[in-house]
C-alpha cells in the first residue's frame, strides 16, 4: 500500500457500517470556529451529470438546504458529489466537527432509509486529500449528524471543500444547516459529540466471539512436551520445567522501517525495543519496494540503505521472527510506469529487474514474498499494468520467482472484505493464476479499515472461506483503522479482527501497517503515541497476542523424565531446575511436531 491509495480505501464499494446520528438536542460545544460561511450549503454545487441527478435549493424546518434525488444507483461515490468551499484556515491536527441536518424523502427507497458518504478533501489534482471522512444514515425524520475528526492536513485556499457523496444507490435526501467548526490543536476529541457506532458483533457478549475464542483452542494450541534424560540418556525425574512463548508460530507483526532499527537516528533504541517486545514477524514498510531499494543502492541516503534493508532483517531473523519481503511487483500504474506504456516491454524489463536484484540482494533473510502488490487496483474499470503488458503477466512474475525462492509467494489486495469489484475481480485474478499454472501459495488481504465501513465479523469469516477454497493460506498484511479519535471503536475493532484472523484455520498471519505514531503513514491508525504511551488497541493488542495467546507455564517432571501441556505454537524458551542447577534452551513447539529433548 502506497500514500496514493489512501483517497480510495474507504470508498470504492456500497455501505456496510455506518455512524449512527446523536440526538439533536445534543449540544455542540464552545469555542469553536466555523470555517464555512454561514450560506455555504446553500451555494453548494452539485456535480455528476443530469442523467444521473437531480438537485434543488429547498426551504426545510432548519433554514434553506438541498434535495438531491439519485437517478442512476449505478453512480459511485465519487462521481456524484454536492461541494461547498472551506473558506477559512484549518491546519493539520485542528479538531475538528462537522454537522448537519438530513433526512430521507420517504418512499425513495424501498426500507426507507438512506445515507452518503462526508468527505472534507483538498481537491489538487493528482492528489485528492483528505481532511477527514466519514458515512452517516438516516431515516425519513430529521436528524442531527455529528462526524468528529482530527484534521489530517492542513487546508489548501480555494481547493478545499466539504463534499457529500450520495452516490452508489436511488434515493433522495434533503439537507440543510451545514457547519465545520475548528476547535484548534489543542481541544479534547472526547469533547466533541459523536455517535456510537455499533458494527455488527461489537456487543460485549457476541455469540459469534465467544464461538471463535473456542475455537482458538482447539485450532491454535499444542501439546508442549519436554523429555529431560542425563548423559546416559537415562529419564529424569523431578526437574522443574517452565515454558515461555517467544514468537507466535502464526504471523503477529507490523511493518518496520529498516532506518529506525539500523539507523543512528536517536530513537532507534527504543523502537527496536517495542519490536522485539511485541512481534513474531515483520514486514519492511517501503524498503524494499523498487523505489526504496533502488533509493538505498549507495547506501548514502537519508531514508534508505541497502545496508539497514539487509540488517533489519538479519536482525529480526536472529531474533527469531519470521519476515515478509514487500513487494516484486505493483498493479497499477505509477509515474514511471505510465512514462514507458507505450513500451510495455520495457516495463516488464523493469520490474523484472527488481525482481532478480531485491531477490538476490535480501532474499535469504525473507520467509515469504508479496509476488504481486494491488494485481486488480481501486480503479474502476480495472487499470493495471497486466492488461497493457500480458494477460498472463502476474504468472510470468509469480514464476520466474519461483526459479530465484522457495518460500511462500503471496498476492495482496485491499477491500476484500466488501462485497463489490474490487473483492470480485481479485478473486477473479487468482482463479487465472491457477489456472495459468501460477497458484500463488498465500492470499493477503490489505484490511485497511475506516469507521464508515466495519463489517460483520461473521461476514468476514464468509468471504475467508470463500477465499480459502482458492488457496488455503490466508493472511491480515497491512491492518489499520481510521475511527476520527474514536479510541474505543479503534480498540473493540482490533479485539474483533484479531480473534476473527486467529480462529479461522486459514489465516497464518495479522501485520499492523502503523504501530508507533511517529513512524507510519497513518499516525491514527497506531496503537503506541510518540511518546510509546499506550492506547486502547495497543492495550487489546498486548492482552490478546501476549497474554490470552502468549503460554508461560510449567511443571515437574514424572518418573519417565518427561512433563508436558497444551500451548500456542511457536518458538519457546525452556527452563530445567534440578538441584540447585539451571539450564535453558529454545525449541519451536508445532502440531505433529517432535518434543522438547534436554540433556541434563
Amino acid at each position: 500500500m502506497c500514500a496514493s491509495c489512501s483517497l480510495v480505501f474507504s470508498v470504492l464499494a456500497p455501505l456496510a457500517a455506518f455512524a449512527v446520528s446523536a440526538s439533536a438536542a445534543t449540544a455542540i460545544p464552545a469555542g469553536g470556529r466555523d470555517v464555512l460561511d454561514a450560506d455555504a450549503l446553500e451555494r453548494a454545487v452539485l456535480t455528476g451529470g443530469k442523467e444521473r441527478v437531480r438537485g434543488e435549493v429547498i426551504d426545510t424546518p432548519h433554514g434553506r438546504g438541498w434535495r438531491v434525488e439519485l437517478l442512476d444507483d449505478k453512480a459511485g461515490p465519487f462521481q456524484i458529489q454536492l461541494r461547498a468551499p472551506v473558506v477559512r484556515e484549518v491546519k493539520q491536527g485542528d479538531k475538528m466537527l462537522l454537522t448537519f441536518q438530513a433526512r430521507c424523502v420517504p418512499g425513495s427507497t424501498a426500507d426507507g432509509k438512506g445515507g452518503a458518504r462526508v468527505v472534507v478533501e483538498i481537491k489538487d489534482p493528482p492528489d485528492y486529500t483528505k481532511l477527514g471522512q466519514d458515512a452517516f444514515e438516516v431515516g425519513a425524520a430529521w436528524e442531527t449528524m455529528f462526524i468528529p475528526f482530527p484534521a489530517n492536513a492542513t487546508w489548501k485556499d480555494g481547493a478545499t471543500h466539504a463534499i457529500l457523496m450520495p452516490g452508489g444507490r436511488r434515493q433522495t435526501l434533503e439537507l440543510a444547516a451545514l457547519r465545520l467548526i475548528d476547535y484548534g490543536p489543542d481541544f479534547p476529541m472526547e469533547k466533541l459529540p459523536r455517535p456510537y457506532l455499533h458494527y455488527p458483533g461489537r456487543d460485549d457478549d457476541a455469540p459469534w466471539r465467544k464461538e471463535a475464542l473456542e475455537r482458538i483452542e482447539r485450532i491454535r494450541t499444542t501439546d508442549l512436551v519436554v523429555e529431560v534424560t542425563d548423559a546416559t540418556g537415562k529419564p529424569v525425574s523431578d526437574a522443574r520445567v517452565g515454558v515461555a512463548l517467544k514468537r507466535h508460530q502464526f504471523g503477529f507483526g507490523a511493518a518496520v522501517k529498516a532506518k529506525l532499527l539500523m539507523g543512528a537516528d536517536a530513537r532507534v533504541a527504543k523502537y527496536r525495543e517495542m519490536v522485539d517486545a511485541n512481534f513474531s514477524r515483520i514486514v519492511l514498510e517501503n524498503d524494499l519496494k523498487p523505489f526504496g531499494w533502488e533509493a538505498g543502492r549507495s547506501n548514502s541516503g537519508m531514508e534508505f540503505r541497502n545496508e539497514w534493508s539487509v540488517g533489519a532483517l538479519k536482525w529480526a531473523q536472529d531474533r527469531g521472527m519470521s519476515v515478509r519481503g514487500h513487494y516484486l511487483c505493483w498493479g497499477p500504474w505509477e509515474k514511471w510506469s505510465e512514462e514507458l506504456k507505450s513500451d510495455p516491454k520495457m516495463i516488464r524489463r523493469r520490474v523484472m529487474s527488481h525482481l532478480e536484484d531485491v531477490i538476490a540482494g535480501a532474499g535469504r533473510y525473507v520467509n515469504e514474498w508479496d509476488a504481486v502488490n494491488h494485481p486488480v487496483g481501486w480503479e474502476s474499470p480495472r487499470n493495471t499494468v497486466d492488461r497493457v503488458i500480458s494477460p498472463q503477466f502476474y504468472a510470468d512474475v509469480i514464476n520466474a520467482a519461483r526459479k530465484r525462492v522457495k518460500v511462500p509467494l503471496f498476492v495482496n489486495e485491499d477491500q476484500v472484505f466488501r462485497e463489490g469489484r474490487q473483492q470480485d475481480e481479485y478473486f477473479q485474478a487468482i482463479e487465472t493464476l491457477i489456472q495459468q499454472g501460477a497458484k500463488p501459495h498465500g492470499i493477503g488481504n490489505m484490511a485497511h479499515f475506516h469507521s464508515s465501513f466495519l463489517p460483520a465479523p461473521t461476514e468476514m469469516l464468509r468471504i475467508s472461506d470463500r477465499f480459502a477454497k482458492l488457496v488455503s493460506n490466508l493472511e491480515i498484511t497491512e491492518f489499520d483503522v481510521i475511527t476520527n479519535g474514536d479510541e474505543d471503536l479503534q480498540a473493540d475493532w482490533l479485539r474483533d479482527c484479531l480473534i476473527m484472523a486467529y480462529s479461522h484455520p486459514a489465516y497464518s498471519g495479522f501485520m499492523l501497517w502503523v504501530f508507533w505514531e511517529g513512524a507510519g503513514w497513518k499516525p491514527e491508525a497506531a496503537l503506541w503515541r510518540k511518546d510509546w504511551s499506550e492506547k486502547p488497541n495497543a492495550k487489546v493488542w498486548r492482552d490478546l497476542v501476549w497474554d490470552r495467546w502468549a503460554t508461560k507455564t510449567g511443571g515437574a517432571t514424572g518418573d519417565n523424565g518427561a512433563w508436558s501441556a497444551r500451548g500456542h505454537e511457536g518458538l519457546y524458551e525452556i527452563t530445567v531446575e534440578k538441584d540447585g542447577k539451571r539450564a535453558t534452551s529454545t525449541h519451536r513447539f508445532l502440531k505433529n511436531g517432535k518434543p522438547a529433548r534436554v540433556t541434563w
